[in-house]
């Protein structure tokens, strides 16, 4: 007598872990998706936090009430940010618009300063 699984134990094993697989996948997928967007709402409200500093730290900049574009180099180089934004955010700006009294905080993804 030989020893080993027939074939139809092994199309039913490849059939369970198929069904585990076609289950997990999507679960998996979706809280990978939820945690990234996660991650980009802290982002955001790392960098306005930031551009938010950087604005009451240059108040002669800043005392015209009127629109400017703060790119995160300079945010970095100020060190409120981390260098690592930097590998992909390198291009990215925040756009300070005044009203209601305060500065309000956009990111774009181009932008120049001023």
């Amino acid at each position: 007598m030989k020893k080993g699984f027939t074939l139809i134990e092994l199309l039913a094993v490849i059939a369970l872990l198929g069904a585990i697989i076609a289950i997990s996948v999507p679960t998996i997928m979706n809280n990978i998706n939820n945690n990234g967007e996660k991650m980009d709402k802290q982002l955001y409200e790392t960098v306005y936090a930031a551009a938010n500093l950087y604005v009451q730290n240059n108040p002669k900049k800043f005392n015209d009430n009127s629109t400017h574009h703060i790119k995160l180099r300079t945010l970095v180089d100020e060190e409120l940010l981390d260098e690592s934004i930097m590998d992909k955010f390198s291009e990215y700006c925040v756009m300070a618009s005044y009203g209601s009294n305060r500065y309000q905080f956009d990111i774009e993804q181009t932008c120049v300063e001023g």
